[in-house]
């Protein structure tokens, strides 16, 4: 038996290395289409792009738009690698080049990244996730996934563990991170469950107009862990429109987390947490308190 084999065998859990670099897909339907990386904050900058478009790789040392224009219609794999100190990159940098980006590999090869503030924003070509794709970034805390994934109405799931290993995350952690993801229709159960040090809007807009989102009662917390999850020590928590439909729901009918079941430190904000939603879009839709935007 292989040594993996023999760990497997052993109920022992395989840890993929760390990828040597962040790659990922852009396409092009014409001559002469752009694709830009946009270094957007960070000092001591020693970020390195191979654009694949034939050339050596460009090493960068300052923040800001950097792009590549591609000679041919075609499929091309960018990669990042380097170090940056408290550092955001965003992919993309406007409407025309953001739709291009049509897949992303697991973030690694890149030292120093402080949190991922709009880094796919509005990338509407992306239809999918992969598993471990924020694993190696451990040191992501405050707005750690604000507005990551705004408008990014291809993605219809997402992974499993999508941020089991960002304990770290804080202030605004999950603000807004799939505002107007009108494509989303699944959750993974335990989405947020091991980040608990999340504070200061950190659940506020969240899924906001998520409005085909069949909702997971435990996204947050295992059944039993009702009185324990946001209790004291965890931080005081805001879900301000955390679910908030601002349409038709056209989804599965799904159970929303009884967040009014739990024990908090401190009262949560909560004001039009459900809004929107209806016993056609929840089966638990008349426990759900009128603060909580219940009927």
């Amino acid at each position: 038996m292989g040594y993996n084999a023999a760990r497997r065998h052993r109920g022992l859990q395989y840890q993929r290395p760390e990828p040597e670099c962040w790659q990922f897909t852009v396409e092009t339907t014409d001559i002469n289409q752009t694709f830009a990386v946009n270094i957007n904050t960070g000092t001591d900058v020693d970020i390195t792009i191979d654009w694949d478009d034939g050339c050596p790789p460009v090493n960068y040392t300052t923040t800001g738009v950097k792009s590549c224009t591609y000679p041919a219609a075609g499929t091309y794999y960018p990669k990042i690698t380097g170090s940056i100190t408290g550092g955001n990159i965003q992919l993309g940098s406007s409407a025309d080049d953001r739709p291009r980006l049509k897949a992303t590999g697991v973030i690694g090869g890149v030292v120093g990244l402080a949190n991922f503030t709009t880094t796919f924003y509005g990338c509407t070509g992306l239809t999918s996730l992969p598993t471990d794709l924020f694993r190696y970034n451990t040191a992501v805390s405050a707005e750690g996934f604000y507005g990551t994934f705004v408008g990014c109405t291809g993605l219809t799931s997402l992974p499993t563990d999508l941020f089991r290993y960002n304990t770290l995350v804080s202030t605004g952690g999950f603000s807004q991170t799939f505002y107007g993801c009108t494509g989303l229709t699944s959750l993974p159960t335990d989405l947020f469950r091991y980040n608990t040090a999340v504070s200061t809007s950190g659940f506020y807009r969240t899924f906001y107009g998520c409005n085909n989102l069949q909702l997971n009662p435990w996204i947050f917390y295992a059944s039993g862990e009702e009185s324990t999850r946001f209790a004291s020590p965890v931080p005081a928590q805001n879900f301000t429109e955390c679910f908030k439909l601002t349409g038709a729901f056209g989804g599965i009918k799904g159970t929303a987390p009884a967040l009014w079941d739990c024990a908090f430190n401190g009262t949560p904000t909560k004001n039009n947490c459900f809004a929107g939603h209806s016993a056609a879009s929840v089966d638990n839709y008349g426990d759900i308190p009128t603060a909580w935007g219940g009927a």
